[in-house]
């Protein structure tokens, strides 16, 4: 998959009216993306260490006042930065279809309104803001998550700004470490909104809201923010103590949504036989609790879906090729032969609501289950053996 392509999939911009961190290269979310460019001619280098410059565009938010609430409120005492005013649009696209386990298990694109507020902020804390069609009110909030990302970055709160690459980290581990940042910062968001904008709904109140309400595609976006934000709210009483919340950070979604457990996924050792079918590389390694819950929604409804999805102990994606058709194993294990039962059952209703694959599902032993989806000829085809071996 080309970096472009990767860009489209894990834009940060997805996040509507929250922002986002880091659309750089080896950012937490994504391995390389094509950051806007700033018109240098309007900046200047000689600017107060503690102002805000806001370039390119006009905003109906004193965003120097909004800084310093939030540096305030994290108790930081840190250099400002520059705001750039800019239309985002182009960057609230996805197309989750390049993603094979997201196109074989029907997760939709999100559906994203042009018309809300968005932000960005880049690794070297500089922010793009969105206005759209927003009040001063609901883009102060936006602001101000914005501004509690440049809190991260020149606190240096969060150890893997930077170290994570999609090619040595999991899908899940990327969700869970990004529910963690976007968590955080709506965390603080939710402060400031109560102290300076009362009127205004809580940012947490306004994702969940969507999360319930979008399809599959919008909770993949919703999801790291909502239950990031339930994590950060259940492991710190104030926004002063963010940092203490990247100390021994959760590397799966099944931790962040579970605040105290600290498992590690359990041990599971994958290996193929090509025949007929090709095994390709993979973006997404281990999807984890929180996409096998978004993946068996639509076909099982929340309630089931979450108690499917609970008693995750670990997965592994494995992705063939046959004519340019992509087939996946979804290999999963699971921490008991009851939490294994429920999530096979629950797998067995993959497909109910698409035509366009096959799927199938395997019981291997108590504790391991194998989806096989795609093609006709792979999922008839296809078998998984021992601990665990899938033949193609």
């Amino acid at each position: 998959m080309t970096a472009g392509r990767l860009r489209v999939v894990f834009a940060c911009a997805l996040l509507l009216f929250a922002g986002c961190t880091a659309p750089t290269a080896d950012s937490p979310v994504l391995e390389a993306t094509d950051e806007p460019s700033v018109d240098e001619t309007t900046t200047t280098d000689e600017r107060p260490e503690q102002s805000v410059q806001v370039v390119e565009g006009d905003l109906d938010v004193d965003a120097n006042q909004t800084f310093e609430r939030v540096e305030t409120l994290v108790e930081g005492d840190y250099p400002g930065t520059r705001v750039v005013v800019r239309d985002l649009t182009s960057y609230k696209t996805a197309d989750y279809g390049q993603v094979p386990f997201f196109r074989v298990f029907g997760v939709s694109n999100p559906d994203l309104d042009t018309d809300d507020p968005a932000g960005l902020t880049t690794l070297d804390a500089r922010v793009y803001l969105s206005p759209a069609e927003a009040g001063p009110a609901r883009l102060e909030q936006v602001l101000a998550h914005e501004f509690v990302h440049v809190a991260q970055v020149r606190e240096e709160m969060v150890p893997w700004f930077g170290g994570l690459s999609l090619g040595r980290v999991s899908l899940d581990e990327r969700f869970a470490r990004r529910a963690l940042v976007e968590g955080g910062a709506v965390y603080v968001t939710d402060d400031y909104t109560r102290e300076h904008l009362p009127n205004l709904t809580l940012q947490s109140e306004h994702i969940a809201q969507r999360y319930a309400a979008g399809s599959s595609g919008d909770r993949v976006v919703y999801g790291q923010y909502r239950f990031g934000f339930e994590y950060v709210n259940a492991t710190i009483d104030d926004p002063a103590d963010l940092a203490a919340v990247y100390d021994d950070a959760p590397r799966t979604t099944e931790n962040v949504l579970h605040p105290g457990d600290t498992d590690d996924p359990a041990p599971l050792d994958v290996t193929t036989e090509s025949e007929e079918f090709e095994r390709v590389q993979s973006p997404t390694g281990r999807v984890g609790e929180l996409v096998t819950r978004i993946t068996l929604r639509d076909a099982t409804g929340e309630d089931r879906a979450v108690n499917a999805s609970e008693g995750w102990g670990n997965d592994r994606v494995v992705v063939f090729e046959e004519d340019w058709e992509r087939s996946i194993a979804w290999v999963t294990r699971w921490d008991t032969s009851a939490d294994a039962d429920e999530f096979a059952a629950a797998a067995r209703t993959l497909g109910n609501e698409t035509d366009t694959e096959a799927f199938r599902t395997t019981r291997l032993d108590d504790e391991t289950v194998v989806v096989f989806a795609g093609s006709e000829s792979f999922v008839e085809t296809a078998s998984a053996s021992g601990n665990v071996t899938i033949s193609a």
